[in-house]
């Protein structure tokens, strides 16, 4: 209608052909990568995904490996004193 009273410049249609690119533009698009990832890169990222054995540490009070800052499961001592009473427990 504009450009019927020499609002616009550009006929109707170059009008929606435009405002359709711009809502084409405004989409999200996905994320592609640029290039390919080389082995090498990729490996230097995946070198850290590894499982870690676990810790052990003997436990002073009875001699058992458990794991380090945490009461012993099979006496309940903890840096050097009683905090599970393993007897009630089982």
């Amino acid at each position: 209608m504009g450009y019927l009273f020499g609002l616009s410049s550009a006929p109707p249609h170059r009008i929606i052909q435009h405002v359709e690119q711009i809502n084409f533009e405004r989409e999200i698009a996905m994320a592609v990568p640029k290039q390919k990832i080389s082995k090498s890169r990729r490996g230097q990222r995946r070198s850290h995904d590894a499982l870690k054995p676990e810790a052990n540490n003997e436990c002073p009070n009875c001699g058992e490996l458990k794991r380090p800052h945490h009461v012993c499961g099979s006496c309940g001592y903890y840096d050097g004193r009683e905090v599970v009473d393993i007897k009630s427990v089982a």
